[in-house]
């Protein structure tokens, strides 16, 4: 545990769903804020992260094998009401990027701020996201080949008729 705030790099991680265009924050649980997840596949860096950081990495798995994740946020709008900013994206050259190319897969570090926090009881450590540091960018390609078929005989939704397309 923890006993004052601090700053933290984590290195090393691979990119996952990153939300972190600055001007629009997502809502995926209620709380507008900015996101992404990190990932790694190996255990003893997940270890490292969960005792040193104080994380909680989750184990899941896919085609190559398994690997441990953790969501990491920074809320839009701060305890106080007031907006919060965005999380800084840069590059390995410490330039600014778009948010929005990060591809799932992409590489690099993150910064947290820490924080001790006792409410109702329970101790913890809270993390927010600083700042992203991508260093090996997977640029992300929406799925344009993907889209529904016209389908005769649907509802018009605004009518509630049948329709013919």
């Amino acid at each position: 545990m923890i006993n004052e705030k601090r700053t933290v790099i984590i290195r090393d991680v691979e990119l996952y769903w990153a939300n972190l265009n600055p001007e629009s924050p997502k809502a995926p649980f209620g709380t507008m804020q900015w996101d992404v997840q990190i990932r790694t596949r190996d255990k003893s860096a997940a270890e490292a992260m969960q005792k040193e950081y104080y994380l909680t990495m989750k184990k899941d798995s896919d085609d190559a094998g398994d690997y441990w994740k953790a969501n990491i946020k920074r809320k839009a709008t701060k305890n106080d009401g007031s907006k919060n900013t965005p999380p800084d994206v840069v590059n390995g050259n410490k330039q600014a990027i778009d948010g929005n190319t990060i591809g799932n897969g992409s590489k690099g570090n993150i910064m947290l701020f820490q924080y001790p926090y006792e409410v109702a009881g329970r101790k913890g450590v809270a993390s927010m996201l600083s700042k992203v540091q991508v260093v090996d960018l997977k640029v992300y390609q929406p799925d344009s080949g993907t889209d529904f078929e016209v389908v005769e005989g649907s509802v018009d939704t605004s009518s509630g008729e049948a329709v013919d397309f």
